[in-house]
């Protein structure tokens, strides 16, 4: 990612089907499993498993995320290996998976003098190498723990990043890095849970395809974007 110069604008995008059209999370899961060490595929029923728990609210990301990537991935993940999956996962999706209108909208950011804050809950380790590949400024993402080695661990290190949690990381990062304040920032997300962060915001973008997304933008009084239609940046 490039330096954080002083700026007084700041573009805040989502990644998973944001910037991304596909969630992130259990495809590097199973990607680095058939990538490093297929025995691991074996245990995709007790992933299955962990799956079905997590979407019957049994447990919330908080035990669902460190459980997988423990399953997947193993207890713990050096520096080395971790940077290799992450740069090969994003020159494998990047390519592939911005949409054009996501594309289009940072181009335009960018052009316009905005740092680009990616803000997501998929676990830095990886989302940082996407972010990079994107050539965003800075990522706020889930942290995970790291030994006395370095070696990335399962467990969490704080809250998922997520909902209000991901505002109040994104409010922390605006005050380190604009601390004179900013006169404009602009938000993108596909979800109803990033509400928080779009209040944050002096333009909320709702991105999604379809009246439903029009319709709950306008309820909120933010704005409609379909980022798989190149001419969303274009003025209107």
């Amino acid at each position: 990612m490039t330096g954080t110069p002083s700026s007084l604008r700041v573009a805040v995008y989502d990644l998973d089907r944001t910037v991304l059209r596909t969630p992130t999370f259990t495809l590097f899961l199973l990607w680095a499993a058939w990538r490093e060490a297929r025995w691991r595929l074996l245990l995709l029923p007790a992933l299955a498993g962990l799956m079905i728990g997590h979407a019957l609210r049994l447990y919330g990301r908080e035990r669902f995320k460190p459980a997988a990537i423990r399953l997947m991935l193993g207890k713990s993940i050096t520096p080395e290996r971790a940077e290799r999956l992450a740069v090969a996962f994003a020159a494998w999706r990047v390519p592939r998976d911005v949409p054009p209108g996501a594309a289009a909208c940072i181009a335009r950011d960018r052009a316009e003098g905005y740092r680009l804050l990616m803000a997501t809950a998929a676990p830095e380790f990886y989302a940082g190498a996407i972010a990079e590949a994107l050539g965003f400024d800075a990522i706020v993402a889930s942290r995970h723990h790291r030994d006395a080695e370095g070696n990335w661990l399962p467990p969490l290190d704080g809250p998922n990043c997520y909902g209000a949690e991901k505002a109040r990381r994104v409010g922390e990062w605006l005050a380190a890095n604009a601390p004179g304040g900013t006169a404009h920032i602009r938000a993108y997300s596909d979800h109803l849970s990033d509400a928080p962060t779009f209040a944050l915001a002096s333009e909320a973008w709702l991105v999604g395809r379809g009246g439903k997304y029009v319709r709950l933008a306008a309820k909120h009084g933010w704005r409609a974007a379909d980022f798989e239609d190149a001419a969303v940046a274009e003025p209107h």
